[in-house]
């Protein structure tokens, strides 16, 4: 295709296959000269000015340098009316003027690159002229570093006031959490949190300890009353042996325990206790909760073992002896009780002061805590504000410099749009070269898909391709320019139809009668040419071949076009007018092809195919000729192929690869014609595929 036709739509058929190719290529060369335009718009002069951005201290209150941010100042109203003032030497009445003309382009033209390890910043202007691309780029850098150095300033100086302002009200904020601490713990009694915690725990121990001797010393006295026995406390140990003024018999030898069985369980008790309570005494210490119980476990199982006097003193004087020792007894529990209620109440003081302490060591805590912070955030400040100082005195040595101007312009390329211009014309030739090879891929898995329905699911036979060929550009008297079977022999053309009818002759080998009719599911799939070339290879090859036209309704040409024979006479004389076929049968240019044309149109080709007559006709013929080839109707368009199928049982589909939509219709369309094959008892030797 011409380029140059590219650019006119009207060439451009859309229901053509190459109509999107075609606008591909539009849309490539159009990209071409774009990218064109753009690269020569863009071709500039650049212009560059490297300048040192002050290093980062640690300890320094300034912002942290960032190129972003200062290429953003850069573009400020401000500095680009400062260096074009500089620039041009422009007096102040000329500033408004510039800031509506000029300065947008400056924006648009600015650019920068910067090394955040060096902290090198390059600053980028283009523009038409060289020489006021430099002029522009050394002016916005001085001024640049002109509005950096004042900013700084103002900074700085803000900087100071505003912590001197913090600083006073942190101070006022630290003062008022103090004093409220202070009356906190005066109210409370607080000295030490922690001490105090610790020192009530104790005192509670002890309190609970001696609430827990005297409930043991009550219930000693308790049951030394019921046994009719006085009380009298050691200072050594509550439940040891009790003294002879308390009732106890005089001497180890005046008395002496029960030999009851009672006496026998409780000293097996107490042996086993004892060796318990020894064993404890060696793991924990005295005061430990486990040797405690034991100890009075002990004491308890001591006391239940009852005695009997030898000289039977108790037996003589039993009132006596038991009013006396009530009256002890009750004095001393009286007394007892007394203590174990003061110190009840000194153990309930003391568990309330405990369950108190959470709360007040969570709020002792929270003061502590907001007094750090605040302590802490006034340090803080206060560093700020003497770094801020320090700053101060050393800003002129932390300045950003220019160390290397800019002394002259280069042409700037935009290789980005001269490459899209290369690509897109590289692409716009290939597409020239790719597109039969494209096409060939797609007819290649078309056809796939199609072979694939007609062998796998119909199993079908495929006979042959054969490819649609232009019109030759000649005429001859003996056949037609589409007979190439004839005029081009050697062509691979004949060669395709060759094999074709050796297909057709070798499938007949196996079934009764030589003829085959040729059909296809739709008309003008191309069947009328193919029959007629398949017509002229068989007699070429010494095969007596007769042609027979039943196709009333070609669209195209019919076979006695192609062979240059008259169509007055034909099958219609012989059926209906019962003439024999000897008279109708017409010559050709070859020797052993003959052909019998339709004839004049009937009223009913229906009935006229599905008489007696036409099958009379086809018994004749296929005793005469060794092949017999039939144009036979499409299937789709009406009923006359059914009428023909009583007749000629094998048949040959015809189908044009460009004339299906699509795999399903088609599978669809071979359905309808399978089983009407089967209706019918034909025999189907195979599809021939009419190709570009």
């Amino acid at each position: 295709m011409n380029l140059f036709k590219l650019t006119n739509l009207t060439v451009f058929n859309l229901k053509s296959r190459s109509a999107r190719a075609d606008i591909l290529r539009l849309a490539l060369m159009l990209a071409v000269v774009v990218f064109i335009l753009i690269f020569v718009i863009n071709l500039t002069y650049k212009a560059s000015v490297c300048i040192q951005l002050p290093v980062e201290k640690e300890n320094n209150s300034r912002h942290k340098v960032s190129g972003a941010a200062e290429f953003k100042l850069i573009q400020s109203q401000e500095v680009i009316k400062s260096a074009l003032k500089n620039a041009l030497h422009l007096s102040g009445t000329k500033e408004i003027k510039l800031e509506s003309s000029m300065t947008a382009k400056i924006k648009r033209n600015l650019y920068h690159k910067y090394d955040k390890e060096s902290m090198i910043f390059e600053l980028e202007y283009f523009d038409r002229s060289g020489e006021y691309a430099v002029k522009i780029a050394n002016a916005l850098a001085e001024a640049y570093i002109s509005n950096y150095s004042s900013r700084l300033n103002d900074i700085s100086s803000k900087t100071l006031q505003m912590l001197y302002m913090k600083q006073l009200e942190t101070q006022k904020i630290l003062s008022s959490s103090v004093l409220r601490y202070d009356k906190f713990c005066a109210a409370e009694n607080i000295l030490n949190i922690e001490n105090d915690y610790l020192s009530l725990t104790a005192q509670y121990s002890r309190h609970n300890e001696e609430l827990a001797r005297l409930n043991t010393e009550i219930s000693i006295v308790e049951k030394l009353t019921e046994r009719n026995l006085t009380y009298k406390p050691k200072s050594s140990s509550l439940f040891s042996e009790m003294p002879e003024s308390y009732g106890m018999p005089q001497g180890a030898a005046s008395a002496r325990m029960e030999d009851s069985e009672e006496n026998y369980d409780l000293k097996k008790k107490i042996r086993d206790t004892e060796i318990k309570l020894a064993m404890l005494k060696k793991k924990y210490t005295n005061v430990h909760p486990l040797v405690k119980n034991e100890s009075m476990l002990l004491d308890i199982l001591k006391n239940k073992i009852t005695y009997k006097d030898n000289q039977s003193v108790a037996a003589d004087k039993p009132l006596k002896q038991a009013a006396h020792f009530m009256g002890k007894n009750e004095q001393a529990i009286n007394m007892l009780k007394t203590k174990r209620s003061a110190y009840l109440n000194l153990v309930n003081e003391c568990d309330s002061k405990i369950k108190a302490f959470p709360r007040k060591r969570a709020q002792v805590k929270s003061y502590e805590v907001e007094i750090a912070k605040l302590e802490n955030l006034l340090s803080v400040i206060n560093k700020q504000i003497d770094d801020t100082r320090i700053s101060q005195a050393g800003l002129s040595e932390n300045m950003p410099r220019i160390i290397e101007p800019s002394s002259a312009a280069r042409l700037n390329i935009d290789y980005f749009n001269l490459a899209g211009a290369f690509i897109s014309l590289v692409l716009l030739i290939m597409s020239f070269k790719f597109e039969n090879k494209v096409q060939l891929i797609k007819e290649n898995k078309k056809m796939s898909d199609y072979k694939s329905v007609i062998t796998d699911e119909f199993k079908y036979k495929v006979l042959g391709h054969v490819n649609k060929s232009e019109h030759l550009n000649f005429e001859d008297s003996s056949f037609s320019a589409d007979c190439f079977a004839y005029h081009q022999k050697d062509s691979r053309q004949a060669k395709l139809v060759n094999i074709i009818r050796n297909n057709i002759i070798g499938q007949l080998d196996k079934n009764t009668g030589n003829a085959a009719g040729l059909t296809s599911l739709n008309p003008s799939e191309g069947k009328t040419v193919l029959a007629a070339n398949i017509g002229i290879s068989s007699a070429l090859s010494g095969q007596p071949t007769l042609v027979i036209d039943v196709n009333y309704k070609t669209t195209r040409p019919p076979v006695s076009d192609y062979y240059k024979t008259d169509n007055q006479c034909g099958l219609t004389d012989i059926i209906v007018g019962e003439t024999p076929y000897e008279e109708v049968i017409a010559d050709t240019a070859i020797d052993d092809l003959k052909i019998i044309p339709t004839g004049i149109l009937p009223p009913n080709v229906q009935k006229v195919m599905s008489s007696s007559v036409f099958g009379e006709f086809i018994k004749s013929v296929l005793a005469n000729f060794g092949l017999v080839i039939v144009d036979c109707p499409a299937f789709s368009i009406s009923g006359d192929f059914h009428a023909i199928a009583g007749f000629v049982k094998n048949v040959a589909l015809v189908i044009d690869v460009d004339k299906i939509s699509s795999v399903d219709d088609f599978r669809e369309e071979l359905a309808a014609f399978d089983n009407c094959a089967k209706n019918c008892n034909l025999y189907v030797l195979g599809v021939i595929f009419n190709e570009k």
